[in-house]
Parts: structure tokens; C-alpha cells; sequence
């Protein structure tokens, strides 16, 4: 049962204003600013337009504590987060930063985001084989990832979710087949966390890459960066500034140092005021508790998984439902009754992927927010949606669909 210290319409009401305006499920693409988020970006906004840097170590303070509370959420200690800007950043440094030599061979899956797909794709012009578990009926399991794997493998990459239809990985089942193996572990966590507890010790996680800005309900350009402890000299840093060196209070003649902990692979200026609403969205988080999230995030999942298949969809999502991902086709649909609700006309031959397109149109129009994916309707509810909203999305929908 989900348990807040407060009740869930309180918690709407105060910290998730876009439910006044919208039913609100895309939290695979950006999620909302939950208000803490918005209140402490806006207070540091403030500070700098009022003070200019005079507050600069505070802001250095916030950084610190961001990289206390995403160990935390991890499971993982402050010296092993990094700061990035992105997950497509993270991702690339260790594609980029791993010593890799001809005859070498990576191993990823045909479920990846372009983020965990193209840099590893892309080591094939230095001789290093990416090798793709081909899903069936939209996942895998890890004997498929297994059957892959040979003496030259040295990384296994994977989405903790993948981004169009929800398939949920076994993290711990892939993390120790990665230790039996001898290989590094390399997870894309994007649509989970904030969503979905992740322990990087028990599921043996090498590096690990995710956005602020989806289910972690905090704003773009901040995101999170682990790199174990034990495979930290193993990652080349490819990116040197005057923020990752160990310059000993000086900057001319400062050396060219690395400093010794994650901080090495943030090159720069961080982005201090995104830091600020970052950490306030995972205290929010944290207090509300991952595990009573991701039960809430599941259970609404299959609640509107199954009213979408009362009324005519398929839904695409693997079951169980681990995810907060549902992913659906429409059967069959009354394209007379879409084209009197869009005014707008839609021809009995359109493929599927232009009827999704169109359904996600009229969504919109209904103040519904989802995504079109892959041909299929991608809804991503969060702990804070309500029964109430699932409901009329389905309702919505139900007069469009002809029966089957």
C-alpha cells in the first residue's frame, strides 16, 4: 500500500501543479518540476540576479549535497557521482573512455535509446565488435545476453528500462552474469530512477548514466554519473577543465592532476542552478520512498494497461508490469468519429503509425499529455497520478475504438 506523509491529493495539490492543468503522463520524455524543485531553483535564481557569485560557496555546498543524495538513491558513496550535463554524456564516456583494442566486443540489445546504442556502434571503426541481443515480443532475458558473450567481451550495456514500451531489465540477474563473466557492467537508468529503486552494489554496476529531467521530476541539463570505485583508473578522462584537476588552490602553473574521486569527470562549470532543483526533487523523493513510488508507479501502469485493453488496444508493455511504462496500439478504430472530433479528415487506409499519430494529436487536444513511439501510444504515469486521470484517459479514447 502507498503511504506519504501526507494524503495524495495534499501532495497533488502542493507539490504537482500541472494536475490543475493537464492530465500529465510523460514522464518518459520530461517530467514536470515537482515545486520544491521549482521553489529552489527560483530562490538560487534570485540569489545570483541579487548578488552575483558572493554566495559561490553555498552553491558549492549544493553540489556536495547533490552528490549525497543521488549515492544515496544508488546505493552508491558521494566520491563516486559525478555531475554531468546529460545521460548521452555519461554514456559516451565510457564508450570513449575504456581502452578498448581490435577483436574486442560490446555487448548491447535492439531495445536501446541512440544514447546506449550509437557509441557503442560507433567503436566498430576502431575494430571493436557491438554485438545486439535481438528481443523477442519486445524483451529478452539474461540467457539471451549470456549466448553473447565470448573471452573478448569486455562491457555489457542495457537500459534499466527501455523507452518505448516499458520492458523492465533484471538488473541483479545481468549484474551477476557481468561478475561470473569477468565483464563491466554498463546501465542507461534514465527511465527508472525516481521511479524504480536501483542498488548499484547488488546488481554489480559498473557505470551507471540518468537524466534529472524524467522520472526524477527535476529539470534538464543536470544529470547523474556513477563510476565504481574499483573501475575508476580503467576510464579514461576524456574531457579536462579547470574544475576535475587537482590545481591546489592555484591557477597558473596548477598541475594537471586529476582529482581522485568522481569530480574527475566534470570538466567545468556545473549547472548550479539545475543542481538546485535537482536535489530538492530527490529529497522529495527520497522521503516519499523509492519502493513505496515504484509500487504506486506499477500498480497505476496495470490499472490503465487494463483499461486500454477494455476498450480495444493492444497493449505492447511486457507483463507483469515493472515499470511505469505502457505502451499501446489501437485494434481497431472508428476513423469517422476521429475525423468528426478533429474536424479534420482521416482516410481508412492510413498505416498504424499515422492513426498513433493522430490519436496522440486528439490527446492532446483533450488536454491529455503522452508520447507517440515506435509506432504505438506511450503513456508514463508517476506515483502522483491518480486513479481518477487513468480513468478518463480511457474514457476519452473509448469512442474512438470500433469492436473487434
Amino acid at each position: 500500500m502507498f503511504v506519504m506523509p501526507m494524503n495524495k491529493s495534499e501532495l497533488r495539490e502542493r507539490q504537482f501543479p500541472v494536475t490543475r492543468n493537464l492530465v500529465y503522463f510523460n514522464h518518459a520524455a520530461v517530467g514536470p518540476l515537482s515545486a520544491n524543485a521549482c521553489s529552489a531553483m527560483e530562490q538560487h535564481a534570485r540569489d545570483q540576479r541579487d548578488s552575483g557569485a558572493a554566495n559561490w560557496k553555498a552553491w558549492y555546498a549544493e553540489h556536495d549535497a547533490l552528490r549525497v543524495s543521488i549515492a544515496d538513491l544508488l546505493g552508491a558513496t558521494p566520491e563516486e557521482i559525478s555531475i554531468l550535463k546529460n545521460t548521452s554524456e555519461g554514456l559516451s564516456f565510457v564508450a570513449s573512455g575504456l581502452s578498448w583494442k581490435e577483436g574486442d566486443n560490446v555487448v548491447t540489445t535492439d531495445l536501446e535509446f541512440p544514447s546506449n546504442f550509437t557509441p557503442w556502434k560507433r567503436l566498430e571503426s576502431k575494430g571493436v565488435q557491438c554485438r545486439v541481443v535481438q528481443s523477442r515480443d519486445g524483451s529478452y532475458d539474461p540467457d539471451d545476453v549470456a549466448a553473447l558473450i565470448d573471452g573478448r567481451t569486455r562491457l555489457l550495456t542495457v537500459s534499466s528500462v527501455a523507452f518505448h514500451n516499458g520492458f523492465t531489465a533484471d538488473l541483479v540477474a545481468l549484474g551477476a552474469l557481468c561478475r561470473a563473466r569477468g565483464i563491466l557492467f554498463c546501465v542507461d537508468a534514465i527511465q527508472s530512477l525516481g521511479a524504480l529503486p536501483i542498488d548499484v552494489r547488488a546488481s554489480n554496476i559498473s557505470f551507471l548514466a540518468a537524466d534529472g529531467h524524467k522520472w526524477l521530476l527535476g529539470p534538464e541539463g543536470t544529470a547523474v554519473f556513477f563510476c565504481a570505485e574499483e573501475v575508476r583508473d580503467q576510464l579514461e578522462v576524456v574531457e579536462i577543465g579547470w574544475t576535475n584537476v587537482d590545481r591546489r588552490g592555484k591557477f597558473l602553473d596548477s598541475t594537471t592532476d586529476l582529482l581522485p574521486d568522481g569530480r574527475r569527470f566534470e570538466a567545468g562549470s556545473l549547472n548550479t542552478n539545475g543542481i538546485y532543483g535537482l536535489r530538492a526533487s530527490i529529497e522529495l523523493i527520497r522521503k516519499l520512498g523509492v519502493e513505496e513510488i515504484r509500487d504506486e508507479v506499477v500498480r497505476l501502469a496495470g490499472r490503465l494497461g487494463e483499461g486500454l485493453e477494455s476498450i480495444g488496444f493492444e497493449v505492447k508493455t511486457p507483463r507483469p508490469f515493472r515499470s511505469g511504462i505502457v505502451a499501446a496500439t489501437p485494434r481497431a478504430v472508428d476513423f469517422e468519429r476521429i475525423a468528426c472530433k478533429m474536424n479534420e479528415p482521416v482516410s481508412p487506409e492510413a498505416n498504424g503509425q499515422l492513426v498513433v499519430a493522430k490519436l496522440h494529436r486528439f490527446l492532446e487536444q483533450q488536454r491529455v499529455i503522452c508520447a507517440p513511439r515506435e509506432g504505438m501510444l506511450r503513456f508514463s504515469p508517476h506515483f502522483y497520478n491518480s486513479d481518477e486521470e487513468i480513468d478518463l484517459v480511457v474514457s476519452v479514447l473509448a469512442p474512438l475504438m470500433r469492436p473487434v
